[in-house]
């Protein structure tokens, strides 16, 4: 049997590095991913707009495949990757980058474990456009920076219009549910160890 291990936080709270980290500090584990079978970045952003203005439900948000996934690991089966066709192999510990945590009633019974990492909007905000200018910086020619400035005028925009108010939804419903809160500002290795630490004691 595998035991699934969840991890959410703001955009920006460096999920999927730790989940990274993580399955290279744990012995026997595999990493699911969870941007291979959402659908949700996908939508225009008035359908958001109007999902937030109608109570914002978790629920309504399908994640084709991810529940059935889950639940195929858990019983000892290997998955295919939607995207890369790469098998996911049943091993101890599948960790995954999950922005709606238990509060996904499909897919909910299947993690054992949700951990949550906090950090201030305002912080996360600007890491990630740090980490997107650390990419147009270091791998566009200076003739494309024009592109890019326009790419993160709309990327600011959005954030503007919906998803702040999104991630606000985020930390309401998911964040009491979490098993173990984390502090976004340490370290990766620090909060690596201290959650390989929790998850051996939790799930030996």
């Amino acid at each position: 049997m595998s035991y699934v291990i969840a991890i959410a936080g703001p955009i920006g709270s460096g999920k999927s590095s730790l989940v990274r980290a993580l399955v290279n500090q744990l012995p026997d584990a595999a990493m699911l991913s969870f941007d291979h079978y959402e659908n949700i970045t996908q939508k225009p952003p008035h359908e958001l707009v109007q999902w937030i203005q109608n109570g914002a439900d978790i629920d309504l948000f399908s994640i084709p495949g991810l529940a059935r996934d889950l639940g195929k690991l858990k019983q000892g089966e290997a998955v295919a990757d939607p995207v890369t066709n790469e098998m996911v192999e049943p091993r101890k510990y599948v960790l995954f980058e999950m922005p709606f945590g238990k509060a996904h009633a499909a897919t909910a019974p299947y993690i054992d474990l949700l951990l949550w990492i906090d950090l201030p909007l305002d912080v996360a905000l600007a890491r990630k456009v740090r980490e997107h200018t650390e990419i147009f910086l270091e791998r566009y020619h200076p003739d494309k920076h024009q592109e890019c400035l326009a790419w993160l005028h709309g990327y600011l925009d959005s954030y503007l219009i919906f998803v702040h108010d999104i991630l606000v939804i985020q930390h309401d419903k998911v964040r009491p549910q979490a098993d173990l809160l984390l502090d976004g500002s340490s370290d990766l290795d620090s909060m690596s160890q201290k959650i390989s630490l929790f998850i051996r004691t939790e799930l030996p």
